[in-house]
């Protein structure tokens, strides 16, 4: 039943349209964080196999190309985990088992980070898909019985065109 009601309760908040500097709150959880307006994109709402919650958004405030010419479409997902039994380091390690990346820095406070504390990276990796460097930024907390983990991700040659945005969003994080 919890879970229902949580679904339907995400469906509703998901529902309303983002408004410029809005607080958006994540369902299960006291987390809020903030999007710029218009320029991110809700996409969806899916469970992973462990149970987490995943939520998906897309930046479209502008056209982004890479040194190749594709076009970028930098990413922000949401993991919820709920009464995870592991710590925040146990949850960093399985990420890096699933998807081994490099670390570009490591910190545990600052930018999305709650002031009593998390892990943040700054990390990159090749997808063996289509051959790109990807570059992200990553933070792991708990908040409750919960554990959040925050991913805003896009090619490494947009990196620094993203990072301000990234960065925004992380420390909108209450």
């Amino acid at each position: 039943m919890k879970r229902y009601f949580r679904i339907i309760l995400t469906a509703l908040l998901l529902a309303v349209p983002v408004v410029a500097n809005a607080q958006i709150g994540i369902p299960g959880t006291q987390v809020t964080f903030r999007l710029n307006g218009d320029d991110w994109r809700y996409l969806r709402t899916f469970q992973l196999e462990d149970g987490a919650d995943v939520y998906l958004y897309c930046y479209v405030g502008q056209l982004l190309l890479d040194d190749e010419g594709d076009t970028v479409l930098p990413f922000l997902r949401i993991y919820v985990h709920e009464d995870y039994e592991g710590d925040i380091y146990e949850l960093a390690y399985e990420r890096y088992m699933q998807q081994p990346f490099q670390s570009l820095n490591e910190y545990t406070h600052g930018a999305g980070l709650p002031k009593r504390g998390g892990l943040g990276y700054v990390g990159a990796y090749t997808n063996p898909s289509d051959q790109k460097d990807y570059q992200f930024m990553m933070t792991y907390f708990k908040d409750g019985d919960a554990t959040v983990e925050f991913r805003l991700e896009t090619t490494k040659d947009t990196f620094k065109e993203m990072e301000f945005e990234f960065n925004d969003i992380l420390e909108s994080i209450k």
